[in-house]
């Protein structure tokens, strides 16, 4: 260790020049657009679930359930924005707390695929023959934000630097 005077520095005009590099190399390396898809993906979660929490009566509206329970349809979707709400929230963690992301993050693509998927057999074949125009919507931005995560997903390790908020 070097004897350290008032008039030294404690970093070398070479030392802060190479600093200052991998800093700037971390830089352009992060993934500019990761903070608008993980904002836009959290908007189509959050309004989703508004909807199917708070409004599930207007959902139920808009499928031909024939002989099922409206009721017990009614608490299908309850549940369903209860997973989508935990799930969403365990994703969150993993990301703000930098805790196993890049896994964290393929998980919930799949289980968002996965999703998709059970609500078509379960849910979207019971969809009236004439869907209203922003049910039809709805159902293409959900596309959407699945295919924004697999992009954050693929994208994981250029994430930006700790420590993060959800909006960096």
């Amino acid at each position: 260790m070097r004897n350290l005077q008032a008039s030294q520095p404690l970093v070398t005009d070479e030392e802060l020049n190479a600093l200052m590099g991998e800093e700037l190399l971390a830089i352009s390396d992060t993934d500019a657009w990761f903070k608008y898809r993980n904002l836009f993906v959290l908007a189509v979660v959050m309004s989703q679930v508004v909807k199917l929490l708070f409004f599930s009566h207007l959902a139920i509206g808009n499928f031909e359930l024939g002989k099922l329970d409206p009721q017990s349809f009614g608490h299908y979707l309850v549940f369903r924005a209860c997973f989508v709400t935990a799930i969403s929230a365990f994703y969150l963690f993993s990301y703000l707390k930098d805790w196993y992301f890049e896994k964290v993050s393929l998980l919930y693509v799949g289980i968002a695929i996965t999703a998709l998927v059970m609500d078509y057999f379960n849910a979207y074949v019971y969809l009236s023959e004439n869907p209203l125009q922003w049910m039809t919507g709805l159902i293409a931005l959900r596309f959407l934000a699945v295919g924004c995560l697999l992009i954050n997903a693929l994208n994981a390790k250029r994430t930006p630097a700790m420590p993060r908020h959800l909006w960096s």
